[in-house]
C-alpha cells in the first residue's frame, strides 16, 4: 500500500469534529490538522498546547505542552470504576451509614471508543467532548475542559448511569513514558522520587498532588479539592495517590485506607439517569514538581482561609477528643492547635464526648470530664484561636423515635462555660451548687434542657440533619415551641452525601435552608465538619468548610459571646475556602454581591422565596477567570420575602449565605 493511500485511510478513520458551537474569541484556538485537534492558550505569560489524536487507535494526548517545550507525548488518560451497591432505609432520604465494599464490587476500566468529536465554547473557555467513554453500567463521554488563563486542562469523565441504588469510586491515572514519579509526602514534607514501574503502589501525598516527571518537565495530577472526597468520620489520608509501571495518578481507596476498615465508607451516590463528573486536572510544566506544586496551592490559597478584615473563622463539630486525651495523660492540644492555626482557623467549636466520656452519668464522672474541657480550652487558645466548649448532646430535644430508628442528634453552644448533667433522678434538684463547680443544671426532661438553654442564653442546632442519626430531623420536630425559638439556630451543613451529578456540594443542606425558612421562622445553617481525632498527617483540607463570622474583634477564651449573635443574625457565610463572599445585599430591585474566587467561576445561584414557593435561578460566569474579584449586579425578580446566594467554581468549590430577609 502506498504512503498517501496509507494516509488516506487514516484520515477516513479519524473521528470527525463539529466546531459549530465553537468561537476563536473564547481565548484558546482549537484547530485540526490531518489527524490532530490542537488546543493552544497562555497561562502564566506562556504557551500552552494540548494536541489530541483523532486515531481511535492511538493515545489520546499526543502531547502536552508548556512554555515552547513538549513536556508528554503518546498519553492515555485511564478511569478506573469500582461499583457496588447500596443499602436502602425506609423513610431515609440520604445514606451515610454504609459500606459498599464490605458486599460485592465489580471493577471496570473504562473504555475508550473514539467515535466523533464536539468543540464548544462560552465566555473565556473551551469544551472538547470525545465520544464514547464506558465503563460498566455507566456510558458517556470524555471532556477535556480548557480555561482561558489557567494552565491547567480539566479531564471530566462525564458518564450516565441507569441502575438503582448504585455506589462507585473511580481512580484516574495517565499512561505514558514518565521518567519517575515525584510526590510531596504527608509525615515530613519531604519530597519523593521513584521509578514509574512494578506494580501500583498507594501513596500518602501533601496537597493532594503527584507527578510524572520527564527529561523536560513534569506533569501533575490533581483532584477536585473537595469534590474528590466522600464524607467520612475521619480526616486520615488513606493514599489516594498511586503509581505502578507506566502509570501514576489518583485512588480512592474503597475500604478508607488502613486502619478504617470498620468505619463507614459511603463512596458516591449515583442515582439513575443523571451524569456523574469524575474530574481531574492536568498541568503539564516546565519546571520541576517542587516550583509547580506551589502554583497548584494558589487555588486553595496554601490550603489555608484567607484572612478578610472584619470576619474571624469559625468551625463547628469537632470530635478531636481533647478533654478525655488530656485526663489520660496524652494531650493532644497543642499539635491540633498547630493544625488549625496554619489553616487560619480562629474559632474551634469542639462536639466533645461523643464516643468518648462519660456523657449520661449524673454526675461523678461527668463533672471532672466537663472541668476538664474547659480547662483544655483555656489552656490551648491564644490570641490566634480560641477552642470553644460544646457538645453533641443528642439529649432531650429528640422526638421519640419509631421503633428500630434514631431519635437525632444536636449541639449545644453556650457563651460561657456551663456545667449541666444530661439526666436526672427524681432526688436530685434540677440546680444546685457544688463544688468546686459551683452552679451544676441536671436535665431531666425536655423541657428542663429548653429551660438550660434560655438561662443560659445559648444557641443549638441539628447536627447533620436528614442524614446519619439525623435523617428524620428537624423535620420531625419542627412544630416543637422550642425549634420556633430564636434558641434553635437551625442545622448545620457538610458536603454529605456525595453525588457528583450536582454542580453543587451539600445540597442536602441547601435544600433544607430553604425549607426551614418557609416554615414561619428566620433559621439559619453553618457549616460543620463532623469528624474523629486529628494529627498533622491528615488530610484535613479535602474534608474542611469554614464560616466567616462578621464580628469587631478576635473573640478570646475569657468572652466568646460575641459568637452567638453573629450566628442568630446571619452575619456569616460559609466556603469551602475557594469562594469568599466579600459583601451581599439585595435592595432597589437589585442583588449585588462582591466576590472573590481562586478557580475560574462556574455559577451563580440566587434562591429566594416569595411566600408561596422557593425559586432558584442559576447564572453561568463564564467569563470569570482564575484568581479573580468582582461585583456581580442581577434583578432580584419578582417581590421575594427572602433571598440568599451561593458562588460555585469548576471544580465544584463554593460558598453560600444565610437569607436576607427583605420584609
Amino acid at each position: 500500500m502506498t504512503t498517501i493511500a496509507s494516509f488516506l485511510l487514516m484520515l477516513a478513520a479519524a473521528a470527525p469534529v463539529d466546531f459549530s458551537q465553537f468561537d476563536l474569541a473564547c481565548g484558546i484556538e482549537i484547530t485540526q490538522r490531518d489527524t490532530s485537534l490542537r488546543a493552544e492558550w497562555e497561562a502564566d505569560g506562556a504557551k500552552h498546547a494540548a494536541v489530541f489524536s483523532l486515531d481511535p487507535a492511538k493515545p489520546l494526548l499526543e502531547s502536552l505542552n508548556a512554555g515552547g517545550k513538549t513536556i508528554a507525548r503518546a498519553v492515555r488518560p485511564a478511569f478506573t470504576i469500582r461499583t457496588g451497591m447500596r443499602i436502602e432505609r425506609p423513610n431515609e432520604r440520604y445514606i451515610f451509614f454504609d459500606k459498599p465494599a464490605a458486599r460485592e464490587t465489580k471493577t471496570h476500566e473504562a473504555v475508550f471508543d473514539l467515535k466523533g468529536v464536539r468543540v464548544e465554547s462560552a465566555g473565556n473557555r473551551a469544551a472538547i467532548t470525545f465520544s464514547k467513554l464506558t465503563a460498566g453500567p455507566f456510558s458517556g463521554d470524555l471532556v477535556v475542559r480548557i480555561y482561558a488563563a489557567s494552565p491547567f486542562v480539566h479531564l471530566e469523565a462525564a458518564l450516565n448511569n441507569q441502575e438503582k441504588l448504585l455506589a462507585y469510586i473511580y481512580d484516574f491515572q495517565l499512561e505514558g513514558q514518565w521518567k519517575s514519579a515525584a510526590w510531596k509526602e504527608n509525615v515530613n514534607d519531604q519530597w519523593i522520587r521513584s521509578p514509574v514501574a512494578g506494580e501500583p503502589q498507594p501513596v500518602a501525598v501533601r496537597n493532594r498532588s503527584i507527578f510524572g516527571e520527564t527529561d523536560v518537565g513534569s506533569v501533575a495530577i490533581f483532584p477536585p479539592p473537595h469534590a474528590f472526597f466522600f464524607p467520612r468520620d475521619h480526616t486520615v489520608n488513606f493514599k489516594f495517590a498511586q503509581f505502578g509501571k507506566g502509570r501514576f495518578g489518583l485512588r480512592q481507596d474503597p475500604a478508607g485506607g488502613p486502619g478504617h476498615q470498620g468505619a463507614f465508607i459511603p463512596w458516591f451516590d449515583a442515582p439513575a439517569g443523571k451524569t456523574q463528573r469524575m474530574s481531574a486536572f492536568v498541568l503539564a510544566s516546565a519546571e520541576k514538581p517542587e516550583t509547580v506544586l506551589e502554583r497548584i496551592k494558589r487555588y486553595t490559597n496554601g490550603d489555608r482561609f484567607k484572612p478578610m478584615d472584619g470576619r474571624f473563622t469559625f468551625t463547628s463539630h469537632w470530635h478531636v477528643r481533647l478533654a478525655m486525651n488530656e485526663l489520660a495523660g496524652k494531650p493532644v492540644g497543642a499539635e491540633v492547635a498547630k493544625i488549625f492555626k496554619a489553616m487560619n482557623v480562629n474559632l474551634v467549636h469542639l462536639a466533645e464526648f461523643h464516643g468518648d466520656g462519660n456523657p449520661y452519668d449524673p454526675g461523678p464522672k461527668r463533672l471532672p470530664q466537663l472541668k476538664a474541657m474547659f480547662d483544655v480550652c483555656r489552656k490551648y487558645s491564644d490570641n490566634r484561636i480560641v477552642f470553644i466548649p460544646g457538645e453533641e448532646a443528642n439529649a432531650q430535644l429528640n422526638m421519640p423515635p419509631p421503633a428500630g430508628t434514631h431519635p437525632g442528634h444536636w449541639l449545644y453552644l453556650f457563651p460561657k462555660p456551663i456545667y449541666l448533667t444530661l439526666v436526672r433522678s427524681n432526688d436530685v434538684p434540677f440546680r444546685e451548687e457544688i463544688a468546686p463547680y459551683g452552679t451544676v443544671y441536671h436535665a431531666g426532661s425536655e423541657a428542663e434542657m429548653v429551660e438550660i438553654l434560655k438561662r443560659e442564653k445559648a444557641l443549638a442546632w441539628t447536627a447533620h440533619p436528614r442524614i446519619k442519626a439525623s435523617f428524620a430531623c428537624p423535620d420531625s420536630y419542627k412544630e416543637k415551641d422550642w425549634h420556633k425559638d430564636d434558641l434553635w439556630l437551625g442545622g448545620a451543613w457538610k458536603a454529605m452525601p456525595a453525588d457528583l451529578s450536582e454542580p453543587r456540594l451539600g445540597v442536602r443542606v441547601l435544600d433544607l435552608l430553604d425549607d426551614m425558612n418557609t416554615w414561619g421562622q428566620r433559621k439559619q445553617v453553618l457549616g460543620e465538619v463532623d469528624t474523629f481525632e486529628l494529627d498533622s498527617t491528615h488530610e484535613l483540607y479535602g474534608h474542611m468548610n469554614i464560616n466567616y463570622l462578621k464580628l469587631d474583634k478576635m473573640p478570646t477564651i475569657g468572652d466568646w459571646s460575641p459568637v452567638l449573635p453573629a450566628l442568630r443574625k446571619g452575619d456569616f457565610f460559609t466556603t469551602t475556602g475557594e469562594v469568599l463572599i466579600h459583601s451581599f445585599e439585595a435592595k432597589g430591585g437589585k442583588v449585588k454581591a462582591d466576590l472573590e474566587w481562586t478557580y475560574p467561576l462556574s455559577q451563580v445561584l440566587i434562591a429566594s422565596w416569595d411566600g408561596r414557593e422557593v425559586k432558584r435561578r442559576s447564572i453561568a460566569v463564564p467569563d470569570a477567570r482564575e484568581f479573580g474579584r468582582r461585583t456581580f449586579e442581577w434583578p432580584t425578580g419578582g417581590s421575594p420575602k427572602w433571598i440568599r446566594l451561593e458562588a460555585w467554581d469548576v471544580a465544584v468549590n463554593g460558598a453560600f449565605t444565610q437569607p436576607l430577609w427583605l420584609e
